[in-house]
């Protein structure tokens, strides 16, 4: 934790030494994960204000229930309607997953097949074949983009958002190289995903919105997810994106468009409240098995690693699903980047904990924000939710000092004056945790505070030994308005 800039005087050290005996609070692992969920708002609230973000909302399912969530900023800095859980936000690359999902069911109903090439769904159109290679590009390689597909089409649709429609993306395949054979190297492919939306379409009889509704989001009950981008809803249910900020410090609106061809591979608007329904279809199709969309053995077998780099020095990417380590941790979903949006999407399979965020601007990062939420959350939740694993501990017994103190009291955001060293103090079961806000990795970097009597905490090293004394201070009615630590200062805001 940095250091006070200013030393807090010895008689307010003394008078803190004497504060008069307040009421007890046993804190239950409820109240823990509440004072959890408060410090992760505060944290996401001065990271979206420092970085000038126009809106963001952010949510955590544990199995069947959207346990959390939290709205920042508007949809539109001309109409000023606040972000909402229903607010519609272009979700970008997280599209690629239903893309999957949709080609995945056509391959349970025999209409597609996962080692046919690609061309067999596209009349026969081929890209160039430099490469010579004996693999063709299927939907499989594709799906765990190995396919050797460029990343692109020929032209930079990205730079003016003039994305191809159909027959344009069919007239430009011939033209298209393969860079590598199949299987040599990972390449993440938009165009080989659009191509894999064109399949869904012709394997299935209509095009690959029209599939995508009716086979996936109807069925789950995201009602309010759609296929293209609402820029009819701007302002009104729907996040307008802006791209990064000019020096002035300004951002520009993102101009209507729509993805068309490349909609597969970017193409779908979601709310935090339906993606929640998307991440408990995972958790029930593990839990129960059976089939719902998909079959739960189909749905288990993108989601294991069908590609890793021969040093393990690439991605490990499953059929459309990328998997991803949290420390120790396992995580599947995948993240997306496009014009004025960042999102990211991941789920926790074996503890049924997903997380969702999604922003209205390029220049900031949901999926650091959302391991950091993770990492904060994820062992209260545990607790609290039960996950499978959790093995439930008899609450242990509290210190009469324990009992002597309103762990609450202390609750809230501190700052030094002039320095971005604010903390957000919380609450744990048996003490107090410290949270930088403003740092590269603030669960890394939070503290735990043990009490040792009156206003007195002491920081708990990683080995339990005991390190310096944490005072705080109190008005004259009683109300905590800051603490000391190495002789510094943070005042309450």
């Amino acid at each position: 934790m940095r250091p006070f800039r200013s030393a807090l005087g010895l008689s307010v050290i003394a008078s803190t030494l004497a504060t008069s005996h307040v009421p007890a609070l046993a804190e239950t692992p409820e109240e823990a994960l509440a004072s959890r969920f408060r410090a992760v708002e505060a944290l996401i609230d001065a990271q979206m204000t420092k970085e000038a973000v126009p809106g963001a909302a952010i949510g955590i399912v544990h199995d069947q229930n959207l346990i959390w969530s939290h709205q920042y900023g508007v949809e539109s800095l001309r109409t000023g309607a606040p972000v909402t859980n229903d607010t519609l936000f272009s979700i970008c690359s997280v599209s690629k997953l239903f893309t999957g999902v949709a080609a995945m069911n056509l391959v349970e109903d025999g209409k597609l097949r996962l080692d046919a090439p690609v061309s067999d769904y596209l009349g026969g159109l081929r890209l160039q074949d430099r490469t010579k290679a004996e693999e063709p590009v299927t939907i499989r390689n594709i799906l765990s983009h190995v396919s050797g597909l460029p990343r692109e089409s020929a032209k930079d649709h990205w730079a003016d958002n003039s994305f191809p429609d159909l027959a344009r993306l069919r007239a430009d395949i011939p033209a298209h190289q393969q860079l590598y054979r199949p299987y040599d190297h990972w390449q993440y492919s938009n165009l080989g995903m659009s191509m894999l939306g064109d399949a869904v379409g012709s394997a299935s009889g209509s095009d690959w919105g029209q599939y995508v509704r009716e086979e996936i989001l109807q069925p789950l009950g995201m009602t309010r997810t759609t296929t293209d981008m609402p820029f009819d809803q701007v302002g009104q249910g729907f996040a307008r994106g802006y791209y990064v900020r000019s020096a002035k410090g300004e951002r520009k609106p993102v101009a209507e468009h729509q993805f068309r061809s490349f909609a597969p591979a970017a193409g779908i608007a979601s709310s935090v409240n339906d993606m929640a329904k998307f991440a408990s279809w995972h958790f029930r199709l593990h839990r129960n098995g059976g089939e719902e969309v998909l079959r739960a053995t189909t749905l288990k077998n993108m989601q294991r690693v069908h590609w890793v780099g021969p040093d393990f020095n690439e991605p490990a990417w499953g059929l459309a699903y990328a998997t991803r380590r949290y420390g120790e941790k396992t995580m599947w979903g995948h993240g997306g980047y496009c014009p004025g949006a960042r999102t990211e999407f991941v789920m926790r399979l074996p503890d049924q904990i997903g997380m969702v965020m999604m922003t209205s601007a390029n220049d900031v990062s949901p999926g650091s924000m959302v391991r950091t939420v993770y990492s904060l959350t994820e062992g209260a939740i545990r607790k609290v939710h039960g996950a499978k694993d959790e093995k439930k501990k008899p609450a242990e017994s509290q210190s009469d000092a324990k009992k002597d103190v309103n762990l609450r009291d202390y609750e809230g955001y501190y700052l030094v004056e002039n320095y971005d060293w604010d903390v957000y103090v919380g609450v744990n079961e048996d003490g107090l945790f410290a949270m930088p806000v403003f740092n590269n990795d603030p669960a890394g970097n939070m503290e735990t505070w043990q009490h040792v009597e009156g206003d007195t905490f002491r920081r708990k090293r990683k080995d339990d030994t005991l390190a310096e004394a944490i005072i705080f201070e109190r008005e004259a009615d009683g109300r905590v308005n800051a603490y000391a630590q190495h002789s510094y200062r943070y005042s309450r805001r």
